[in-house]
């Protein structure tokens, strides 16, 4: 009977033993999968000088009032989503929030880009498409005004269309429009389009993260001989535009980040977040390029192409004469929580126009000014270029008075290392008709004061021209006498 029992126990011991092993290595186990979770890692950056920067990002109008203009749209209504295609791609050139997306038939992106309108650019194209998508992130956005695109079809395409929407990522969908027909006489080659207008009025948007816009595609009424093929035929669309109204305090109120992975071109993170001199983001080991941009404007800022790290830029409308727009990149490693300090930097030049005659100039209604070099782009990653024109101008209503003959505008600039060539036309209005128009001309780079200082009526001194200085304080300062 003892030696049953003392078996007994050897066996107990064995097990418990072997239960002590198990749960020694269940804690190891444990251990290892902390570890891992230690291996993410906290980011803080910091805004150097964050006060004198983003501050005025608090007025809704700046600092200062720079030109007058008329308003052309509610002043409370803003571009929040535009595509236009033309780089051959399906990433916005302006985007309220990061980053909307497009895809057709359930998820699909395989889609192709074609001639569109105006013909010197591009629009998408879809083959044998049933439904298109547009996943609209809303955060901040209080109300959706209006969807306006372009549209066509080969011959053997669609010619009839419905549009709707979901709040709830497609598990329900509610009709926005009625079913919307091409007119018979509407040919599927050259310039023929279809322009399209939806009220979203109906969308309730308010608390919503993101609202779901629906395209659904059908053969509709055809032109005699025109047989539909929902397989093989094509359906193209450009210049789309989604107005709306934002919080009041969403866009004075932002930076905006991408973060990518040095290893390769994916981004990691980004954001759009409300401005503060810090912020911290968790990632793990490894390097990393940063690009950080805030501005100063009632309208959002444009960027596209934020997946790829080398085709990322922005750019900013000629038309938005009082825009700030500041920015930092920066590349860092993390192999533990670390902090870094950036220093924002300007990515425009102020330009002043000052007139020096001596005669009073009250009776000038306005001055149109257009922009005649092309557009400037932010490439944070790559030296790519962009030799795109901005047809929009600038219409002043100056006011002139005996002690101010002068006026501002911001040209939105990038980052540059050499002067770059800043070129305007100006056309000058006297009771609604044209008496003068001139050029301006100089070489600047982002951060800088221009001048032109010259007269305004070519009569009184015909040959007199306009003197350039430069300000390189500021970064610089440039101006011209004409």
């Amino acid at each position: 009977m003892k030696k049953n029992v003392k078996f007994n126990f050897n066996i107990f011991s064995l097990v418990f033993i072997f239960l002590l092993a198990v749960a020694s290595s269940c804690q190891k186990n444990k251990k290892i999968s902390d570890e891992l979770d230690e291996n993410v890692f906290s980011v803080k950056f910091k805004i150097k000088d964050f006060e004198s920067i983003v501050s005025p990002l608090q007025k809704a109008n700046g600092t200062r009032k720079l030109v007058s203009s008329k308003a052309s749209v509610n002043s409370k209504e803003e571009t929040l989503f535009k595509w236009d295609f033309d780089l051959g791609n399906a990433d916005p050139i302006i985007a309220f929030n990061p980053l909307p997306v497009i895809d057709y038939n359930n998820g699909k992106v395989d889609y192709g880009f074609t001639a569109g309108w105006p013909t010197t650019g591009k629009s998408i194209s879809f083959r044998g498409v049933e439904s298109i998508l547009f996943k609209l992130p809303v955060k901040q956005i209080e109300l959706l005004s209006n969807l306006s695109l372009d549209v066509n079809s080969s011959g053997t395409g669609p010619r009839a269309l419905l549009i709707d929407y979901s709040t709830d990522k497609g598990s329900n969908f509610s009709k926005l429009s009625d079913t919307i027909h091409y007119p018979l006489d509407l040919t599927s080659t050259g310039i023929s389009k279809l322009p399209i207008s939806q009220s979203l009025n109906a969308i309730p948007v308010m608390g919503k993260e993101a609202v779901w816009i629906r395209i659904r595609l059908y053969s509709g009424k055809r032109p005699p001989g025109s047989i539909y093929n929902p397989t093989s035929s094509t359906f193209k669309l450009d210049n789309v535009l989604i107005t709306g109204v934002v919080n009041d305090t969403a866009l004075q109120n932002k930076l905006y980040y991408h973060i990518y992975n040095a290893s390769g071109n994916e981004l990691v993170k980004q954001g759009g977040i409300s401005a503060a001199e810090t912020f911290a983001v968790d990632l793990p080991l490894g390097t990393y390029y940063l690009s950080v941009l805030t501005k100063n404007s009632n309208s959002p800022i444009v960027f596209a192409n934020s997946t790829n790290r080398n085709g990322f830029y922005i750019s900013n409308s000629f038309m938005e004469k009082e825009a700030e727009i500041y920015a930092v990149r920066d590349t860092f490693e993390v192999k533990q929580s670390i902090e870094r300090t950036l220093l924002l930097k300007r990515l425009y030049s102020e330009v002043k126009v000052e007139f020096t005659d001596i005669v009073d100039l009250s009776h000038i209604d306005s001055i149109q000014i257009q922009q005649k070099h092309p557009s400037f782009y932010y490439y944070p990653f790559s030296n790519s270029t962009n030799s795109q024109l901005d047809a929009t101008f600038l219409m002043i209503e100056p006011n002139f008075t005996e002690n101010n003959k002068s006026f501002f505008f911001n040209q939105f600039m990038g980052f540059h290392d050499t002067n770059k060539t800043i070129k305007y036309e100006l056309t000058v209005y006297e009771k609604g008709s044209v008496i003068r128009s001139f050029e301006l001309k100089s070489e600047v780079k982002n951060n800088m004061q221009v001048l032109f200082k010259g007269l305004l009526l070519e009569e009184i001194n015909p040959g007199q021209g306009f003197i350039i200085r430069k300000n390189e304080k500021w970064d610089g300062n440039v101006d011209v006498d004409f």
